[in-house]
């Protein structure tokens, strides 16, 4: 399909003689080569001067590590924002529990305690009022509340 085109050496084009001297030209042709690359080590070496157009690309190229870098830094710190908010939730919702055991458990108690006459007649007193057939009920002002007794006397 494709033809391939043959290369020719530029001694080959120019030398009107068909004969040439193949070593002689790769050694040209490698000297070439090696002064080129020599060329262009020494003038990047020496090409300090940056021109307007490569400065504009390194700013804006600084600028854009910039905005991502503090992106990235904003994303960090609203993460351990919010690690830290979830912990002392954790830390709340924690010593609400244990507190909501505590009650938890004095209910039981209390309802284990209610077929008790002891404790029935305790609350009818405490509560409600109540007394005993021929004892009398005495309210005090105020004071009743620093006292440990209910505030009936028996006859």
């Amino acid at each position: 399909m494709f033809k391939k085109k043959k290369r020719r050496s530029r001694a080959f084009k120019n030398n009107n003689s068909q004969v040439i001297n193949i070593e002689k030209a790769r050694n040209e042709r490698r000297r070439k080569r090696e002064e080129a690359a020599e060329k262009k080590c020494r003038s990047r070496k020496t090409k300090t001067v940056v021109t307007e157009r490569r400065a504009g690309k390194i700013a804006r190229r600084r600028m854009v590590y910039i905005i991502i870098f503090l992106a990235i830094a904003c994303i960090i710190g609203a993460s351990a924002f919010n690690i830290v908010s979830l912990k002392l939730n954790e830390a709340k919702t924690m010593e609400e529990q244990k507190e909501l055991l505590k009650q938890k458990e004095k209910l039981k108690y209390e309802l284990s305690q209610v077929n008790n006459p002891k404790y029935i007649e305790q609350q009818a007193r405490q509560q409600l009022k109540m007394i005993k057939p021929g004892e009398i009920l005495y309210v005090l002002p105020d004071r009743t509340k620093e006292t440990t007794g209910s505030g009936i006397i028996p006859k």
